[in-house]
């Protein structure tokens, strides 16, 4: 009986979920996941509001691997429209998906089918070894290790220097449930000013979800913002949000997500990957573009290189 190279992917998100469906069936592929559900920045969460895109707010997609992809995801065309403030239009959404509840929903299908451990973050990769701590105090080895974290917390983990030169910039989001009467034409709003990249109605993909809105604070305001209290931030997201619909209304805060390391630039590398040694790998969008899809295409990637190599 031939056996099957044991492969460790740290992190279930978009990029890692990915490399995982493409190797599950010829290698020995265990997720570990320091949160307790799949998504990583499609972050979605379920309050007694309703559900709240906290993340990645849709995804694009121009290949047809990942338009399969999100075909056996039940994925949903966005519904609305989206106005620019930059350049002064509405832009054409019928190339936009979303999941059915919520971005997360993309992978939870998928994610079934997969030995993920939740709950459980690696806190050193013993290259020499080959072996991965956790915080938990356990050890395990392996044979290949991927990791589909953010660049610069796969740098603190790993003692090889990674290279590459992708760059993070943070992200701020904050949740508002909007009660009583107003009116907005159109379900989202991006580039509003040099504080606030997006709005967006949770009506984009479910009507009944419409009063749940998502401001997310440009790179700039979000570094600028980080370490304000919940209420300074919460109050400077409700003055945005009452520049751009107006009515008659109150608004309930539902939530703040932070993001340290959420858009990375556009790369010039021409792998889809990084390899950080023989049997050390690192995909995520940071190898290609800041797009969902992107993350989707590096995963994919490194899982076809290594099924060729097995074979």
């Amino acid at each position: 009986m031939t056996i099957k190279p044991k492969v460790i992917i740290l992190g279930a998100g978009m990029s890692g979920i990915a490399c995982a469906l493409s190797l599950y069936k010829n290698f020995e592929v265990t997720v570990y996941e320091k949160s307790r559900g799949v998504g990583g920045r499609l972050c979605a969460k379920k309050l007694p509001e309703g559900i709240f895109h906290f993340g990645a707010q849709f995804c694009t997609a121009q290949t047809m691997p990942f338009k399969n992809f999100l075909k056996s995801s039940n994925a949903l065309n966005f519904k609305g429209s989206i106005f620019d403030f930059e350049t002064k239009s509405c832009i054409e959404t019928k190339n936009y998906f979303v999941g059915s509840n919520g971005m997360h929903s993309l992978l939870k299908k998928h994610g079934k089918i997969l030995d993920i451990r939740f709950n459980t973050k690696a806190i050193k990769v013993n290259e020499k070894k080959k072996q991965v701590s956790f915080e938990s105090g356990e050890k395990v080895s392996y044979d290949i290790i991927i990791s589909s974290l953010p660049l610069p917390q796969a740098r603190e983990i790993f003692s090889t220097e990674i290279q590459h030169a992708a760059i993070f910039s943070p992200c701020l989001s904050v949740g508002m449930t909007i009660k009583g009467q107003y009116s907005s034409e159109y379900n989202a709003y991006k580039n509003i000013n040099e504080d606030v990249a997006w709005i967006g109605s949770g009506g984009f993909y479910e009507i009944n979800n419409k009063d749940n809105w998502v401001l997310q604070f440009s790179p700039m305001a979000s570094h600028a913002s980080m370490d304000d209290s919940d209420v300074l931030i919460q109050t400077n997201a409700e003055n945005l949000v009452r520049n751009i619909i107006h009515g008659k209304y109150e608004i309930q805060h539902s939530g703040i997500f932070k993001w340290k390391y959420a858009l990375c630039n556009r790369s010039d590398a021409k792998n889809k990957f990084t390899s950080i040694s023989d049997d050390a790998f690192a995909v995520g969008d940071w190898n290609i573009s800041p797009r969902v899809e992107s993350a989707f295409i590096s995963g994919n990637a490194l899982g076809g290189y290594l099924l060729e190599q097995r074979l």
